[in-house]
This record gives C-alpha cells, structure tokens and sequence, in this order.
C-alpha cells in the first residue's frame, strides 16, 4: 500500500483540539454507531475517530483501528490506554499491497473510510475488501477532503465502490470534504 501516504509527524497534527469545531468525531459517528457494534476505521492514525468510536461502542463493542505505519499505531495505543478504551481498541497494520482483511469477512458493522482512500493506489482492493469485511446491512461512511480532489475525482471512487457492490445510501454533510454513507445491501 505505497502511494500518498501522511507522515506519523501528521498525525500529530490531525489530533488538534480546534479540529472538533469543525469536524466533531461523535456529532459525526453517533448517527450511524449503536453499543456493542463491532467497526473498522480505514486508516485510522492516531485514532481522532477511533477513540470516539470505541467509547461510543462501548467495552461490548470493538473498534478495528487499521492503518500501514506501526508509528501511528503505536501512538493510537498509548491514546486508548489513557483514554480507557484500549480493550474496545484493536490495531491492525496493513503490510504490502493486500489489505489481508479475510478475519473480519462479513464480521463488521459499520466501516469509516474518512479522508484515506485517495491515498490508496488500488482502490478496487480496497472497496472489494471493505465490502466483503461488511455483514449484509452494514454501512460505511466514506469521506474524502475537497482540498485533496475534486467532486469528479471523488465520484469516480464512488462508481468504484459501487462496482465491488456498495450501494448508496444518502449523501452526509461533512464540513471540508466530499461524504457519502453507503451500504452493504441485505
């Protein structure tokens, strides 16, 4: 999985405090998360969603944080532990070009693919093993920023979600970026 991929020193970055003002991870997720869930997060870095999730989830619950820097990993792990969520929290590096996802096949519920798949450079991987590691029903919210793509740019990875088997649910209103919520059909 090489392409362009944030720095660990990003991450840092990405934790900002004012970064709630206008992207708030629980105004965000809570629509679409319910306790005991079980949830991926696509690149999930130091874990800005990850830990809102887990505690949305709650200690029934399990949030798979995947992501292909152990750096950022490492950092989500002291996070969580602080946090107090590090038992809902299950970290996942991606090596080489397969996202090796077959333990979850049909075993997650909701899928947060936010501002990550531009930096994936075979896309149709990616949507394939997302949807397959969706249960029928399952939802994924898929999230790109408009300063990284254009809408054509961001449609064209839509039609390939779809291609693989994503339907499309209703378009999410997401400050600075492209969002749409998509689903597994049953």
């Amino acid at each position: 999985m090489a392409g362009r991929i944030c720095p660990v020193w990003i991450g840092y970055i990405l934790l900002n405090p004012f970064r709630r003002l206008v992207q708030n991870p629980e105004k965000i997720l809570r629509p679409f998360l319910r306790r005991g869930m079980r949830v991926l997060d696509f690149g999930s870095a130091m874990g800005y969603f990850s830990i809102p999730m887990a505690r949305i989830v709650g200690p029934e619950g399990r949030v798979v944080c995947v992501d292909i820097q152990e750096g950022m990993l490492e950092v989500l792990r002291k996070r969580a532990g602080r946090a107090g969520v590090d038992g809902t929290i299950e970290p996942f590096l991606i090596s080489g070009s397969a996202l090796s996802l077959d333990g979850y096949r049909n075993g997650i519920d909701f899928v947060l693919l936010f501002a990550v798949a531009h930096e994936v450079p075979d896309q149709e991987i990616l949507f394939r093993e997302l949807y397959q590691a969706l249960k029928q029903g399952g939802r994924m919210l898929f999230s790109e920023p408009s300063g990284h793509l254009s809408r054509a740019e961001y449609e064209a990875s839509v039609s390939l979600a779809e291609s693989q088997g994503f339907r499309r649910v209703e378009p999410v209103r997401i400050r600075g970026g492209f969002s749409l919520l998509m689903e597994k059909p049953l």
